[in-house]
């Protein structure tokens, strides 16, 4: 994806700065508001993204948008992203942030695909287990549903992914029948 790794360096400073000022849960906050603001509004997206809309439109609005809601450091940092060009990956910025709070407070984002929708006891269960296999603080649990796992689930976390499907055990034996 273009821009990462400028986005990883804005990132890490507005989290750094966050954190020598003691304002970290604040700014994590103001971060996920653009964040999902930018995904909910497709329109802003596209404007962000355009080479035709100057700077100084794209610092008004977001000024329009998030000015109020935000807090001084936060404002201050969107502006900085503006004047150096580098709108375009203000998401891309927002989601490495997240990323590095998350890895700094020891939250993993997990997704489970199941073939219908886990019971509470079920949730609990999964977020107690991954919660004591990897020493973690936090789980973030999302489900989805996809009928053509046929039973089991898919579990992911990072870059590493658990899959205990029907599905899954369906191919491997018929891989195993081809291979014989």
């Amino acid at each position: 994806m273009k821009g990462v790794r400028a986005a990883v360096r804005y990132a890490k400073a507005i989290r750094q700065l966050a954190q020598e000022r003691n304002l970290l849960d604040v700014i994590v906050a103001d971060i996920k508001l653009i964040h999902n603001t930018i995904i909910e509004n497709r329109e802003l997206g596209l404007m962000l993204q355009s080479p035709l809309v100057s700077g100084s439109k794209k610092k008004g609005v977001l000024n329009a948008i998030f000015g109020s809601n935000v807090s001084e450091l936060t404002t201050s940092f969107i502006q900085q992203v503006v004047e150096h060009k580098r709108e375009s990956i203000l998401q891309v910025i927002c989601e490495e942030f997240i990323n590095q709070y998350n890895v700094l407070k020891n939250i993993a984002r997990v997704t489970v695909t199941t073939t219908q929708p886990l019971t509470q006891e079920n949730k609990e269960e999964i977020i107690k287990k991954i919660k004591s296999d990897y020493q973690l603080s936090e789980v973030q649990l999302e489900e989805k549903i996809d009928k053509s796992l046929i039973g089991g689930m898919v579990l992911r976390m990072g870059d590493k992914q658990l899959d205990a499907s029907i599905r899954r055990q369906l191919s491997d034996i018929k891989q195993e029948l081809v291979q014989a």
